[in-house]
Order: structure tokens, then C-alpha cells, then sequence
């Protein structure tokens, strides 16, 4: 305990006041100050203000449309926001300055998880207690279901259907399809409209391996089945996901020694095989503009914020595909409003168990003796499970104006125009668009 609290200390101690995030460096005001300090390296600059929201996947229906509605706004929203189970903000009040800010750049960063696979298994109702696990084989039949191969109870269907599980694909789809949803807008003083552009053209995609930096190895799939089983649960949802413990060698349809074998019933064997998963290393890859291949964006010229003034920077959704699709990847019923695992159908008329009569589906059996044949229905639904987490982040690059440089700016504006937009001064903005919206 005590080393987590010195950590926290030292978070703090980094976040107080210090001469690198003053303008001037704290020097005082002059000509000549200003004109080194408009040629700094933009990698120099320092982040000022920034929020992060760390959102782990699926969400609910209610958290998406709460959270990711038609406006995003992650600088202006509390520091509680639902669905999102971080929030790490530099501000005391989210999206208000404390002090009066030199702005030169800003910053949106998409993360998602740093690897990716998925796996096979079943769903399964969750119990309330303590219980033993079904049978969970990589293939069956609804004979196997109702005759007891998983379950040990005769003519009492097993309620497991096929399930998917995939980690760390959601996040990165539904971040993709964010950024090209929504309009990324830069509003202040009710009237300044800064940036009006789509997000994938100002935001960052942080790729965790280049192409050729891309590796593949084994993930153990457990430990992430109780993480997405446990969100589940956080959730409501009443299904849990069951990772592969049999394989399935065929069937017999009666006799045998030590079994009591009425109909025709599947036969398994134990497995390991499915205990790990392949896995990708890597992400989605930057967007290929040169605004998105760099982390910030710099503005062709600086801006003065005055203190206590609302940023206004939103994300407002433009494209409704791609907003239909960012919320499909985050919901957990894949956009059905259900707050329930998804159910993925092959088609909207062609689902269920397949047919199994006359001639379909033929299985030869392992009975002994001649040649015996079973019909096998099986399911061709899927639950799917998803896990993961995405990150998304507006980061601010800048330094803090402290009282002589207010008054410098201030006493100088008409000639520092050519320099730094000052509106609240002169009642105009160029900035990055060179518009300058309403009187």
C-alpha cells in the first residue's frame, strides 16, 4: 500500500506548476521572448491539458447511446462517464482552464487492445451457485443436446448453443468506424469555429507493429474468457461463455458398457487443444495522411485561450453507417437492444438447426456390427462474446500564459496578429481553418 501511495504522489508532484509548461519558460515578457518561443519545436511543446477515457468491451445499449450518441464529447463530460471505466483528466473541472492557455497544437488518439484472436466454445445460462460445468465439445447435435452427452440428463435439452469469443478486434472496429463517423469540431467563444473536420483526418491511430514489425504467437485463452465473462456479468447478461473441454468422435445409437444409451447420443473425448489461441500482435494501421501518421496536429498558427471559457472540442456524428457500425462493435447484443449476448445469424430466414430427415445429415455410428446411420441436426447460430479495451484521448499541446504575458499580449495584440490569434482580445480568429463563424 505504501508504494502505491508514493506513486500517486509522484503523479501529482508531475502535474503541478513548473517552469516547461510556462510560456517564456518563466521568463518575462518581450520581443524577443515571443519570437524564440513561436520557433520552438513543435516536439518540444508540452501537453497541457488532456482527458483519456479507458473503455473496457462490450458496452450495454443504454451506456452506448448515453455515451456515444450523435456528440462525443470527451474533453466536456464529467469524470464519470457510463460505460467508461477510466477517466484520466489533467483538469480539476473537465474542459474548463484554470489558466489562460498559448495553444499550439492538439492531439486525438484511438487505442485499441494489442493483440488479437478468437476462439471457439460454447454459451451456456449462468448459474447462480456454485456448479459443475456441461460438457463443452467443438461440435454437437441436437441429438447430443437432448439424449445427455453433455449434460447427463436424458430428454432435457442441454441450453448450450456454439459460441464465438473474439478478443481485441471490437475495439479496433468500432475506433475505426468512430473516426470516420464523426466530424471532429474545435468550437469556442459560442462563435470561433477553429476545425470543422472529420476525425480520421486530424486523429492518430497508434500502430503497435508496422507490417513488418507484425508478430504471431499463443495467448492462453482462460484468462481471457473470465475477463469477458466478468463483463458479462457486470452487464446483466444471462449467458456465460465455455471454453472447448471435448472433442467429439462420432455417435452410437444404442448398447455399450457402462452407459444407459436410449437413442442416439454423442460420443467425446477430453481435450486440451483449444487451452491457447493463436494470437496477432500489431493494430489498425495509421490512416495515411500526414495528419494522422503524426500524434498531434499543429496549428499554422497559435491561440489564446482565456481562462474559465469552455474548450468546445466535440465529435459530432456526420456518416450513419459508420456510426451504425462503431455502435454494433461496442454493444454486446451487436446493436439489438437486448443487453444480452448476441445471437449471429447465417441469414434472416435461413437459421436454426439445420435439417436432419430422409437422407440429411447421415452420420455413420460407431455401433459395432453392420453399417448404422443417425440424422445430426446442428446448430448453425452462433452467440458471439467480445472482448477488449479501446482508448480514446483529446490532448492539448501548449504552455500556461501567467499574469505579465496576459498583459504583453494584451498591450501587443494588433501587432502579434501576424503570430497568434487573440479573440478574445480582437474579436477574430484565423487558426487552422481561417474562418471565422458568426460577428
Amino acid at each position: 500500500m505504501a508504494s502505491k501511495n508514493t506513486a500517486l504522489k509522484s503523479v501529482s508532484r508531475d502535474r503541478e506548476a513548473v517552469a516547461g509548461r510556462m510560456i517564456g519558460l518563466g521568463a518575462s515578457p518581450s520581443n524577443e521572448t515571443f519570437m524564440s518561443l513561436s520557433k520552438c519545436s513543435f516536439q518540444q511543446v508540452p501537453v497541457i491539458e488532456y482527458v483519456t477515457w479507458t473503455v473496457p468491451l462490450p458496452l450495454s445499449d443504454d451506456q452506448i447511446e448515453s455515451t456515444f450518441g450523435n456528440e462525443i464529447d470527451v474533453l466536456q463530460n464529467p469524470k464519470a462517464v457510463s460505460g467508461v471505466a477510466s477517466v484520466d483528466s489533467s483538469f480539476v473541472v473537465n474542459g474548463i482552464l484554470q489558466t489562460d492557455m498559448f495553444v499550439i497544437g492538439f492531439g486525438i488518439h484511438a487505442f485499441g487492445e494489442p493483440m488479437s484472436f478468437s476462439q471457439i466454445g460454447n454459451s451456456v445460462a449462468s448459474a447462480g451457485t456454485q456448479t459443475a460445468p456441461l460438457v463443452s465439445p467443438d461440435v454437437f447435435s441436437a441429438n447430443d443436446a437432448l439424449n445427455g452427452a453433455l449434460s447427463g440428463v436424458l430428454g432435457v435439452t442441454a441450453g448450450i448453443e456454439p459460441a464465438q469469443m473474439e478478443w481485441g478486434f471490437a475495439d479496433w472496429q468500432a475506433m475505426w468506424h468512430l473516426v470516420n463517423a464523426y466530424q471532429f469540431q474545435w468550437k469556442f467563444q459560442q462563435r470561433h469555429l477553429l476545425i470543422n473536420e472529420l476525425a480520421a483526418d486530424v486523429s492518430y491511430f497508434g500502430p503497435y507493429a508496422e507490417g513488418q514489425g507484425m508478430g504471431t504467437s499463443d495467448a492462453s485463452v482462460q484468462q481471457y474468457v473470465r475477463q469477458i465473462n466478468d463483463q458479462y456479468a457486470g452487464l446483466g447478461a444471462s449467458s456465460r461463455f465455455l471454453p472447448v473441454s471435448h472433442r467429439r468422435v462420432g455417435s452410437v445409437n444404442a448398447g455399450g458398457t457402462g452407459a444407459t444409451i436410449a437413442a442416439n447420443t454423442g460420443v467425446f473425448h477430453p481435450t486440451r487443444d483449444y487451452d491457447l489461441a493463436p494470437v496477432s500482435w500489431g493494430g489498425i494501421r495509421n490512416q495515411g495522411s500526414g495528419g494522422c501518421c503524426m500524434p498531434f496536429r499543429k496549428l499554422n498558427k497559435p491561440v489564446l485561450l482565456e481562462r474559465g471559457i469552455p474548450i468546445g472540442m466535440i465529435l459530432v456524428a456526420q456518416d450513419s453507417y459508420h456510426q451504425e457500425q462503431m455502435q454494433r462493435y461496442l454493444s454486446i447484443s451487436e446493436g439489438a437492444d437486448t443487453n444480452q449476448v448476441a445471437n449471429i445469424l447465417v441469414d434472416q430466414n435461413i437459421n436454426g438447426y439445420s435439417v436432419a430427415t430422409g437422407n440429411a445429415g447421415l452420420e455413420l455410428t460407431l455401433d459395432t456390427g453392420g453399417n448404422q446411420f443417425a440424422n445430426e441436426s446442428v446448430q448453425t447460430n452462433r452467440a458471439l462474446y467480445k472482448g477488449g479495451t479501446l482508448k480514446l484521448a483529446i490532448l492539448i499541446k501548449g504552455f500556461e500564459v501567467w499574469g505579465p504575458w496576459k498583459k504583453y499580449f494584451a498591450s501587443n495584440a494588433p501587432a502579434l496578429t501576424q503570430y497568434v490569434d487573440v479573440p478574445s482580445i480582437t474579436g477574430q480568429v484565423s487558426g487552422l481553418a481561417g474562418i471565422q463563424v458568426g460577428g
